[in-house]
């Protein structure tokens, strides 16, 4: 049995909570090892903000990459299915040839980071793309209806996705909310089941 995706617990906390629903999107609930959970919420949330508090500024790429490569390592010791690779910014695009569009095509997901605000990065999971919308599932809970009319919140789908976004959008240069942004700050983790 899968269990639907998870929604962050603070306001600070979207990196790990998209790993973990990476998990939960690709395997049954008896095959995530605690020991993967444990780790993810370990090596994230490493930074600290003005005031000196830590996590309050989220998690860095550096954190991302690490939490990547011992989940690989862990998996080739532990029979564990899920492979994580980091993409270059230059392979971070939809295209149909693109790598993010064939993971998705074979059942995988894209973590990748978007912008929240103007300035604000924030992640999210990939699980679907088709010509018109990229389907993610954003870990912000949100109830109110977005004023873009490129952006749409889905509520019928707790195990996919929780957001229908405008390709188009989604993959823009600009700074706003669920898009991409220039390519040369682009971020983007795939994961998919060996």
């Amino acid at each position: 049995m899968k269990n639907p995706l998870c929604y962050q617990t603070t306001e600070f906390d979207c990196v790990p909570t998209t790993f973990i629903n990476s998990l939960r999107y690709l395997l049954p609930r008896k095959e995530i090892p605690p020991e993967a959970i444990q780790a993810v919420y370990m090596y994230s949330l490493d930074t600290f903000n003005r005031n000196g508090e830590k996590g309050k500024k989220g998690t860095t790429y550096f954190a991302v990459q690490y939490i990547c490569n011992w989940l690989n390592n862990f998996g080739e010791t532990n029979n564990f299915s899920i492979r994580y690779e980091t993409l270059e910014t230059e392979e971070i695009y939809l295209d149909k040839d693109s790598k993010i569009t064939q993971c998705i095509s074979n059942g995988g997901v894209a973590i990748i980071r978007v912008y929240y605000t103007t300035t604000l990065y924030h992640y999210v999971l990939l699980t679907s793309i088709d010509k018109d919308h990229a389907y993610i599932f954003d870990p912000y809970y949100r109830e109110k209806i977005f004023r873009e009319k490129e952006l749409e919140m889905i509520s019928d789908k707790p195990f996919q996705y929780n957001r229908k976004v405008n390709r188009a959008w989604f993959e823009s240069i600009e700074n706003k909310k669920y898009a991409m942004g220039m390519n040369e700050e682009r971020e983007c983790i795939l994961a998919y089941q060996i």
